[in-house]
């Protein structure tokens, strides 16, 4: 009677654990969590990409965005805040895919998938290691889920 008990408490547990399982999620826009991740990637692509100083400001027009622990995936496409393109004249025209992590107090962009095309095999294998090894492939957008996938080659 004891064992039949200790199973049934064991198979509740099982249960318990993964009804909490994290789930990716997309912060709802005008949030905070929102705003810090757009924060934080607005800040290095003015570093990295702007070919000359801004005007305006730029805001993210967010096509894929999904988070999971301190890691963050987006795809997104960069304008000026009223609604003008900051393509191509100040950011050049690439699709502008990143991943992030939250490290101590906001949000950093860790690896930079912008590009113009598809990578070949050898870029994908390269790419692919860079990822850390905790790093939940769950938050990727469809496309790039093929990509690594192979589907392109």
């Amino acid at each position: 009677m004891n064992l039949t008990r200790l199973l049934i408490c064991l198979v509740l547990a099982c249960f318990s654990l993964g009804a909490h399982a994290e789930e990716p999620y997309t912060p709802k826009a005008g949030s905070n969590e929102r705003k810090e991740i757009c924060d934080g990637l607005r800040a290095f692509l003015v570093q990295e990409y702007a070919e000359k100083k801004l005007p305006k400001a730029i805001v993210l027009k967010i096509e894929h965005l999904k988070v999971l622990g301190d890691y963050c995936f987006v795809e997104c496409s960069p304008q000026f805040e009223d609604g003008t393109d900051a393509i191509p004249e100040f950011l050049p025209d690439i699709g502008y895919t990143h991943c992030l992590k939250k490290i101590h107090v906001g949000w950093h962009v860790i690896i930079d998938l912008s590009r113009t095309d598809v990578p070949d095999p050898k870029e994908r294998a390269q790419l692919k290691k860079s990822f850390p090894g905790d790093f939940p492939w769950e938050l990727l957008s469809p496309g790039w889920k093929e990509i690594f996938a192979g589907k392109y080659d």
